[in-house]
């Protein structure tokens, strides 16, 4: 199991995400940015 911090996590790109849970076909992803979403 892999923990992840949410205040430490950082991406190559804006609005980039890591997927961290999929729980009978319901997935949460952890976003990362430092842009505005357009």
């Amino acid at each position: 199991m892999t923990f992840i911090t949410a205040k430490d996590f950082t991406a190559d790109r804006a609005w980039a995400a890591l997927d961290i849970a999929n729980m009978n076909g319901v997935t949460t992803s952890l976003h990362w940015t430092n842009q505005p979403h357009k």
